[in-house]
């Protein structure tokens, strides 16, 4: 599901000037039995009614530059909506949860969106820089000046080992040079979090995204063990059947290559299909054509090919998909459903419940619908042929991503009090030795910062998948054909 960041805001009450009391009469006095618990709620309720309308507002604004390509404003969009972005916004909720227990869930899903968006705002431009000097970075190799942000497609389409060993061997020099932009980024993440009375960074996203990161190590290191006999046998079928070298002599630039999905797997998807197998999905839940979820299939010139999910109420979820048709993008759109159903199903009246507390639920959903494709009786409900190597070819591609997240998960953890940089580096290329399986140099150090640091993205991610598989167990075998 597309990670997209919301915007807030806080009402502010204008009323008409009233005159003061005549001199004789005194100021009634204030009621007593008024207590600052009841004083607070009224003010929780406007600031949630003014976040939902401001999420709305983004929502149809992303909407149609999604599906029609007009200019995307955010700033206009939120105009008018700044006193909700700020430290006595934030400490407001922060009272409230402590007044109101009883409402603290959807409190605390205002405090963290509000702190979010706050660190988002105070972070922009360092963020903006490294975007920049991500797109700008240049490395060479042979004399040949290469993009950074062209490195995956490169190592994909080089089919000699030694060139794609040399490619990645050469981006390492580029690595550290983006990784000054990340230091420089992280430094002012502290800064405005110390500034907004907020947890430091790794337990502000923890509280932010609901993870227990004592649980997630234990996770993580879990996922690897459990996993560790499959993927060294994935890793040598996926060698045989391209690179055809032994899992010995594979280094971390084969990885891209390893695992681009066969043309003839590709192949199964075309296009055409891959709306029609989401409408076939559906139906078979009994959701296709319910009120309130649309699917958009359009194929317009300036709809952008990446699916999209918009939600701004239960009873108005939208995905827009427009199929360019392989695996991966079969997967991407199922994955949009399952997040979007879970949107739709979302009713209990509270913007802050239904909307911001439900993006853990959406992600899990999001992967448990993702895995249909490796799922037989799916495949063949929808008429895919070589079902054998398609499932083999979504196993791989799932597995590498759960023991990714989970290598990522360990490495973020266990550096993150580590003073000494080299110490840090040299803990970064085990655990991604580990989790890759692969023997990896003291050199690949130079990527610490720029694959640890992700706001722990990589450990929701690893929480999803890890629900979508407690999901698939409790739900049963062809779960999909049981709209209850």
């Amino acid at each position: 599901m597309n990670s997209l960041r919301f915007f807030g805001l806080v009402l502010v009450l204008a009323g008409c000037p009233k005159s003061a009391p005549p001199p004789d009469v005194a100021p009634p006095k204030p009621d007593a039995g008024v207590t600052e618990a009841e004083l607070i709620a009224p003010k929780v309720d406007a600031l949630e009614n003014e976040v939902a309308q401001v999420v709305r507002a983004v929502d149809e604004a992303l909407w149609q530059h999604w599906t029609t390509g007009a200019p995307l404003d955010l700033p206009t969009v939120t105009k008018g909506h700044d006193a909700l972005f700020s430290k006595d916004s934030l400490a407001l909720l922060r009272r409230a949860r402590e007044l109101r227990p009883a409402d603290a869930r959807r409190i605390a899903h205002l405090e963290h969106w509000l702190g979010g968006e706050l660190l988002a705002r105070g972070v922009a431009a360092e963020s903006d820089a490294l975007a920049n000097l991500e797109s700008s970075t240049t490395f060479t190799v042979d004399g040949k000046e290469l993009a950074w942000r062209d490195l995956n497609k490169l190592l994909v389409s080089e089919k000699s080992a030694v060139k794609r060993r040399a490619l990645w061997n050469g981006s390492h020099a580029a690595a550290l040079r983006l990784e000054a932009a990340v230091v420089r980024r992280d430094e002012k993440v502290k800064e405005v979090l110390t500034s907004l009375d907020l947890p430091a960074p790794l337990d502000f996203a923890a509280e932010t995204r609901g993870l227990d990161l004592d649980t997630l190590r234990k996770q993580a290191d879990e996922v690897l063990t459990r996993t560790d006999a499959e993927w060294k046998t994935t890793l040598q079928a996926l060698s045989d059947a391209d690179v055809r070298l032994p899992v010995s002599a594979l280094t971390r630039g084969e990885l891209p290559r390893l695992l681009k999905v066969p043309a003839a797997v590709d192949a199964e998807f075309p296009k055409g299909k891959v709306g029609t197998r989401a409408v076939q999905t559906l139906g078979t839940l009994g959701v296709y054509g319910k009120p309130g979820l649309t699917l958009d299939l359009a194929e317009a010139a300036k709809k952008s090919p990446l699916p999209l999910t918009v939600a701004p109420t239960p009873g108005d979820v939208r995905v827009s998909v427009k199929p360019t048709g392989g695996l991966r993008d079969q997967q991407a759109v199922l994955g949009e459903l399952g997040a979007a159903l879970t949107l739709h199903g979302a009713r209990s009246g509270s913007f802050a419940l239904d909307r911001l507390g439900k993006s853990s639920e959406a992600l899990r959903a999001s992967e448990l619908f993702a895995s249909l494709l490796t799922e037989d009786a799916w495949l063949q409900a929808n008429e895919v042929n070589d079902r054998p190597r398609v499932i083999a070819a979504a196993k791989a591609q799932r597995l590498f991503a759960l023991r990714r997240a989970a290598g990522v998960v360990l490495a973020r953890l266990d550096t993150q009090t580590l003073s000494d940089e080299p110490v840090a580096r040299a803990k970064f290329v085990a655990l991604m030795a580990r989790a890759t399986g692969l023997s990896l140099a003291p050199e690949e150090g130079a990527r610490w910062r720029l694959e640890t640091d992700d706001f722990l993205r990589s450990a929701a991610q690893l929480d999803a998948m890890l629900g979508a598989e407690t999901w698939r167990v409790h739900l049963g075998d062809g779960w999909w054909l049981k709209p209850a």
